[in-house]
C-alpha cells in the first residue's frame, strides 16, 4: 500500500512542468528555505512560493485523480 502511494506522488511529481518540480522538490523533498530557493534559482521569493502552491496543488488534483486506483 505505502509503495503503492509513493509510485502515485511520485509518477504526479514527474507529470509537473519542470519549473513547478523544481520548486516543490527544493522545498518539500529536500527542505530548503524560501529565499534559499529563490537565491539557487535566481527567482524573486514570491516566485517561489506562488510555484510551490501551484505545484502542491498540481499534485493533490493529480493524488486524487489516482486514488481510485489504490
Amino acid at each position: 500500500m505505502m509503495r503503492d502511494r509513493q509510485k502515485g506522488v511520485q509518477k504526479c511529481l514527474n507529470g509537473l512542468e519542470q519549473d513547478f518540480r523544481e520548486v516543490i522538490v527544493l522545498r518539500d523533498i529536500q527542505g530548503f528555505a524560501y529565499t534559499e530557493i529563490a537565491d539557487m534559482l535566481s527567482l524573486a521569493e514570491g516566485t517561489v512560493k506562488s510555484r510551490l502552491f501551484r505545484a502542491r496543488d498540481a499534485v493533490k488534483s493529480c493524488l486524487k485523480k489516482l486514488s481510485g486506483d489504490w
